[in-house]
């Protein structure tokens, strides 16, 4: 004669491991979007303050201001140019193993298209 007995047990150690994985899983996504973002916030510091040092507003070297921006938060700088008071700036970010661009452009409002 067989019996059920131990077979809650088996379930419940089932539902229990997938719940773990599940929230596993969402943790990694979160924590990869908040890197992203992060890394985005400080492209757009950085095209920012390039585009208020190539007018003038603040003083030093527009790319300067935005590689040292980079800098001060671990991101890898890659390019800046100013153009006609237009500052456009990339970062690269790793996000869980992958290389990803982060790209900025920031002037006056009247310029940007």
């Amino acid at each position: 004669m067989r019996t059920d007995h131990g077979s809650s047990t088996s379930a419940t150690l089932i539902l229990v491991s997938g719940v773990i994985s599940v929230t596993s899983f969402l943790f990694l996504c979160g924590s990869a979007l908040a890197t992203f973002e992060r890394a985005q916030a400080v492209t757009d510091r950085a095209a920012l303050e390039a585009a208020d040092a190539a007018s003038g507003r603040i003083p030093g070297y527009p790319c300067d201001r935005a590689e040292r921006l980079a800098e001060k938060h671990q991101l890898n700088f890659e390019t800046c140019s100013v153009d006609n008071l237009i500052a456009r700036v990339t970062m690269k970010v790793t996000v869980l193993g992958f290389l990803i661009d982060t790209r900025a452009k920031a002037g006056p409002k009247n310029m940007l298209r």
